[in-house]
């Protein structure tokens, strides 16, 4: 889920569906918010600040990639620049380093790799506050299908950075929260809600542009899954088996995690997050 719409200009990439250019006033939105921390991470690029409007810096910043990447230098954020720009820097670098969620005054953390072709499923790690192992749970952090992808990867998912794509990556707060309304498309067990992001992609992104992105489960049966197949894609949560989500929410309860009442948001968050959580891109 999140609040940038897609849009209909099929020759921008997405999330992207406008040209961003220097206007009187100031173009703005969610959109620039993701052109400037993408377009900042550019060596050729100068140090500009992420105002959400689309200024003289921004224009200088455009022209100054388009010139280091040998794109017509015009300023304007066009298809071609906004290809190369996802292309070149939609990685953010995030890594566990190996710290303990004690660390950071944090009861638990949860270790998420992603791939960057998201229909490969991945193994997430729970620790509790000082790294111990609490458990191992299959992790599908797939959004909607790209119906546009052309690439080497076959269906890799919607990018991080559009309406229902895939889970947002970074260092991200976490906490634990009283089951969903419909059991059917969430499980009827207490959901892990990623609350905010703190580095990388996830901390321009969550929750103001993307929102309720949470760690949870369904019943699948009636689609025909079982544990031995692929779970279904999402709308940019993090989806693992029914038996694992009972058992997180059980093993966090024994660590004395707090279930808080489900806010349905990150947004204005009433309680401290217990837990954190690094997704990382391995591939």
């Amino acid at each position: 889920l999140c609040l940038l719409a897609v849009g209909s200009l099929a020759e921008m990439p997405l999330p992207f569906t406008r040209e961003l250019e220097l206007e009187t006033p100031q173009m703005s939105g969610n959109d620039v918010i993701i052109y400037q921390n993408l377009i900042i991470r550019d060596s050729a690029v100068a140090t500009i600040e992420s105002t959400g409007s689309f200024d003289t810096a921004t224009e200088t910043a455009t022209k100054e990639f388009q010139s280091a990447h040998d794109i017509k230098v015009t300023g304007v954020m066009d298809d071609e620049t906004a290809s190369l720009l996802l292309s070149l820097h939609s990685a953010d670098g995030v890594k566990d380093t190996g710290f303990t969620a004690a660390s950071m005054g944090y009861l638990y953390k949860v270790f998420l790799p992603v791939y960057t072709n998201r229909s490969i499923e991945s193994s997430a790690t729970l620790y509790d506050a000082y790294n111990n192992i609490l458990m191992t749970f299959p992790a599908r952090a797939h959004g909607h299908i790209d119906e546009t992808y052309t690439g080497d990867y076959g269906d890799v998912g919607l990018n991080q950075f559009t309406t229902n794509g895939n889970t947002v990556t970074g260092l991200v707060e976490i906490d634990l929260n009283s089951p969903e309304p419909d059991p059917a498309l969430y499980g009827p067990w207490p959901v892990n809600r990623i609350v905010r992001g703190l580095e990388g992609n996830s901390q321009f992104m969550l929750p103001y542009i993307r929102d309720g992105q949470l760690i949870h489960t369904g019943n699948w049966t009636d689609q025909g899954w079982g544990p031995t197949k692929p779970m279904p894609n999402s709308a940019g949560c993090v989806h693992s088996h029914p038996e694992h989500i009972e058992r997180i929410y059980k093993t966090l309860e024994r660590l004395g995690v707090t279930i808080n009442d489900n806010t349905f948001s990150g947004k204005e968050y009433p309680y401290k997050p217990q837990g954190i959580g690094v997704i990382e891109l391995v591939e």
